[in-house]
């Protein structure tokens, strides 16, 4: 009796192809750019070093990040990318969905307690070439917008094998653990009002030891994470929807839209619409980055 072949697995286990939704290329340079803290929910991304050196803030974990480095965020994680004071850090970035490798999530590029950075060494020069084909191409042409998919692909399958190598940055002491419950509360209320004496409320340390701790850790006080979380958000917005920048600035929790943009200009180093204009303006694919 003749019993039909099973299809064969492939490396992306239900046999579909990762969603390649949108390329860039990260110049900072003189004018700098910053993205600070986000998240997305239903996307993930994965970006390559190709210039500078900077430190890459994910969840609870930092690492030290210089040309050559793959840096990978799964669906749901906040993450934010900072160059050195020295020198800026520049980087292709690529976002996904679709992305059903075995073992892990939707989603998701590496596993939970695998380091978010790694050294692509003798992959680099190919993967950098990669990424100009893709930004070369057209998305409106059907055939180049087919091609764009398949190198995308190519890209992300190339560095999820690149072994994991990197030393994670992160404290594993009480100030640790501390700075988590911090930023764990921000995180689920900074659109809204939040000042210090709940925060010390919630978790019953004082304000002074509380901002003390915090800043230790991560380099800044517990008002500049929930500053950066907001602006984070507002830069996601900017370049996903046609809100207008007021009600940008009121859906991060501002009430005060000259306010707004001034903190925004301050930390991303240009106005709202700038931004927008300048990040729309380089970007290959589509502006969804919720």
């Amino acid at each position: 009796m003749n019993q039909s072949k099973k299809p064969r697995r492939g490396f992306f286990y239900d046999l579909s192809q990762p969603r390649l939704l949108y390329a860039n290329r990260q110049d900072y340079g003189d004018a700098k750019h910053e993205r600070p803290m986000h998240g997305h929910e239903s996307l993930c991304e994965l970006l390559l070093c190709y210039s500078g050196t900077g430190i890459y803030n994910v969840d609870d974990d930092s690492y030290e990040v210089r040309e050559g480095d793959l840096i990978y965020y799964n669906v749901g994680e906040r993450h934010e990318l900072l160059s050195r004071t020295d020198t800026e850090i520049g980087t292709y970035c690529f976002g996904f969905s679709s992305v059903k490798l075995p073992g892990l999530p939707e989603n998701a590029l590496i596993p939970a307690d695998s380091p978010h950075v790694r050294a692509s060494g003798s992959n680099f020069e190919l993967l950098k070439e990669l990424s100009e084909r893709i930004l070369d191409l057209d998305a409106s042409d059907p055939v180049q917008a087919m091609l764009m998919q398949s190198l995308g692909a190519s890209i992300l399958l190339a560095s999820v094998l690149v072994p994991a190598t990197a030393v994670k940055m992160r404290p594993t002491n009480a100030a640790a653990d501390l700075t988590r419950r911090v930023k764990e509360y921000i995180n689920a209320h900074y659109t809204e009002e939040i000042r210090l004496e709940d925060i010390a409320a919630e978790l019953s340390f004082s304000i002074p030891y509380i901002s003390h701790t915090f800043k230790s850790v991560t380099g800044y006080s517990p008002v500049q994470y929930m500053i950066r979380c907001r602006i984070g958000l507002a830069e996601t917005l900017l370049i996903s929807s046609d809100l207008s920048v007021t009600q940008v600035a009121t859906t991060v929790g501002y009430d005060n839209t000259n306010h707004f943009q001034t903190l925004f200009k301050n930390l991303v180093g240009t106005t709202p619409l700038q931004y927008r204009k300048k990040y729309l303006s380089a970007l290959h694919g589509q502006r969804d980055q919720l």
